[in-house]
């Protein structure tokens, strides 16, 4: 565990690497701005509940020899440059790209790492700055076959894939508590809308993989369900029990 100093400047070094202002962070932990800046100047610290959540929130922060590089992907820290180089914050940018603010949130901690490609270049443009992936994303969705695993933010109606598959929830700390499949995935998960689950930070992230062939969705939701095990916090009705 960090001295109280220490964690301080984790949290203060931790919210920039997330994109996130003082504001931000302190109503996501359902705190005051002041606190959170008394937190990074060392003068109070928070109680173990609120690490947690912090963690949950900025990825580990009580570990003194974890390293922001570390934990970031590719696309994490291109974002992270850009928003700095541009001076904005996570919400300017979510604004100007016309997505959601967790969605920014979640690119940035590294929670999503493959975002759907639309919503990928609505960020681009926000940013005025192309990202460049290292590796070509593997293209999707033939019959009988299974393509790439696509994030996307199941609270944000325009990112919710109109396509046929199999998509997971995760919660905050990206634990996978569903799987589900569907010839419409967005008419699949308009149904769980009114669902007492179906919010954050149970539901915090989505993934899809695009099948069309009925019967492989269908393999590949209960061979994942069945994976999971208890795992899956949901939907257990095909879960394999001995």
């Amino acid at each position: 565990m960090a001295n109280q100093s220490d964690l301080g400047k984790f949290i203060s070094e931790r919210r920039h690497a997330n994109g996130l202002s003082q504001k931000e962070l302190a109503d996501r932990l359902g705190v005051y701005q002041p606190t959170i800046s008394m937190w990074e100047q060392s003068k109070a610290k928070p109680d173990a509940r609120q690490i947690i959540l912090l963690e949950k929130i900025l990825g580990v922060i009580t570990n003194a020899q974890e390293r922001e590089e570390d934990s970031q992907t590719p696309l994490s820290a291109w974002l992270s440059r850009v928003m700095a180089k541009r001076n904005v914050t996570a919400t300017e940018v979510a604004t100007n790209a016309g997505v959601s603010v967790p969605t920014i949130y979640n690119l940035l901690s590294g929670r999503a790492e493959n975002p759907q490609a639309r919503t990928l270049r609505a960020i681009e443009a926000a940013l005025g700055e192309k990202f460049e992936p290292t590796e070509k994303v593997r293209e999707s969705g033939d019959s009988g076959s299974v393509g790439e695993l696509i994030d996307f933010d199941p609270h944000d109606k325009g990112q919710i894939p109109e396509k046929p598959g199999v998509y997971v929830f995760y919660d905050i700390s990206q634990r996978p508590i569903y799987v589900g499949q569907a010839t419409n995935i967005a008419d699949r998960i308009q149904d769980h809308l009114d669902k007492f689950w179906f919010k954050r930070p149970i539901v915090e992230l989505g993934a899809y993989i695009e099948i069309n062939d009925k019967k492989l969705r269908n393999q590949v939701e209960t061979v994942l369900i069945q994976f999971l095990k208890k795992n899956a916090a949901i939907n257990k009705n095909k879960t394999a029990r001995d």
